[in-house]
């Protein structure tokens, strides 16, 4: 056993990388113990459930009429922060077998309670998961650098920047906000963050960024253009969006913010192809890029469109099951609930479409200005 710790100890003094992975693996460790004793930090009440007693309450009746088995639990619990920290308290839980409305607590578990820092309460809201959710980020942190290195850590830092953008973007959206004006910023802001954190500052970048500016500013017109000479959608339908004054503002910007992603992901890799083929290759003709760009273009392309659909269509599932499970028909729903859906659907699709030729011809036109301007200074 100290041959090997010995081995490893050496292959850590001498690998570079093994030294950054046993550094982040160490600060790892430390995150999740200090998560996993974290409650001292939270003002709501904390307590882990040291007995939890669960029998058969009954049966009762379900919304569609079908009998559903109801479970009934006594749980103890000692308190982990505040005034009442140490204090024994007990709850009682009551919870269906599909888990609809309440869930089964487990003995072990860290449970936040619905009081405040000097009253505990008397039920339980949600179970503390801090813990979990540190353990993903860690892994994959670690998986970046595994596998992308450089890139990888790259990848966190520019997902770091776009989450405090996120946040400075929201603390300005108030009820008088122009939430319009502040996600047209944001946009902004995200696809320069992306793409020079990502790429660094090359001509390929510029391209990629002008050709992703390019193509939201044509999807909105025409976005606009199509909404103005049509009826209005049915915010109504739409969750919470039908309480508020502006949601066609609100709509609006979902659409600009959610297609950014992939028509990124498009410009970018059309001008990182067309910039290595023009570099190959300085002789390479407009229709020669032209014809290389929109092969690359066609197998993104279709990919691509496929995950927009796959994307909105799993947030659908749960809410046409829970519909259909009510009674509403399938045709009613799509009538009510999807056409803002479809909507964002289409739009994004016509960007993805868009940013081929776009992203070709912003690129040929760059990169062949490059090489005209090196061959004029020779």
């Amino acid at each position: 056993m100290k041959q090997i710790a010995k081995k490893i100890t050496e292959y850590v003094k001498k690998s570079k990388r093994a030294k950054l992975y046993g550094v982040f693996g160490l600060i790892y460790l430390i995150a999740v113990i200090f998560v996993m004793n974290d409650a001292w930090l939270y003002q709501t009440p904390i307590a882990k459930l040291t007995k939890v007693e669960t029998s058969v309450a009954g049966e009762s009746k379900s919304t569609r009429g079908t009998q559903e088995i109801k479970y009934k639990q006594k749980i103890r619990g000692v308190i982990l922060n505040g005034t009442n920290k140490g204090k024994i308290v007990d709850f009682s839980n009551e919870y269906t077998y599909t888990g609809m409305l309440k869930q089964k607590y487990h003995k072990g578990d860290k449970v936040l309670l619905n009081g405040s820092e000097n009253n505990v309460g008397s039920s339980i809201q949600c179970v503390k998961r801090d813990t979990e959710l540190i353990i993903l980020l860690g892994l994959l942190i670690l998986v970046l650098m595994m596998i992308a290195g450089k890139k990888g850590l790259l990848t966190i830092v520019t997902v770091g920047i776009n989450i405090v953008i996120f946040t400075a973007g929201f603390l300005k959206s108030g009820d008088d906000a122009d939430v319009v004006a502040i996600c047209n910023k944001m946009v902004i802001f995200f696809a320069i963050a992306t793409l020079i954190g990502l790429n660094g500052i090359h001509r390929k970048t510029w391209a990629a960024l002008l050709s992703t500016i390019c193509v939201l500013a044509m999807i909105m017109g025409i976005f606009d253009v199509v909404i103005s000479h049509s009826a209005e959608l049915d915010y109504s339908t739409m969750e919470y969006l039908g309480s508020i004054d502006n949601p066609d503002e609100i709509f609006h910007a979902e659409i600009l913010l959610s297609g950014l992603g992939a028509i990124m992901d498009v410009a970018v890799a059309i001008a990182v192809a067309l910039s290595e083929i023009v570099t190959k290759r300085p002789e390479v003709t407009f229709r020669e890029l032209f014809r290389s760009g929109r092969e690359i273009g066609y197998d993104i392309m279709g990919t691509m469109i496929n995950v927009l659909l796959f994307v909105f269509g799993c947030g659908l599932i749960p809410m046409c099951v829970i519909r259909m499970n009510n009674s509403v028909r399938f045709m009613t729903i799509i009538k009510l609930h999807i056409p803002c859906e479809l909507c964002r659907f289409f739009i994004e699709s016509i960007g993805i479409v868009l940013a081929i030729p776009v992203s070709i011809l912003i690129t040929s036109v760059m990169m062949k200005l490059t090489i005209r301007k090196v061959k004029k200074t020779c």
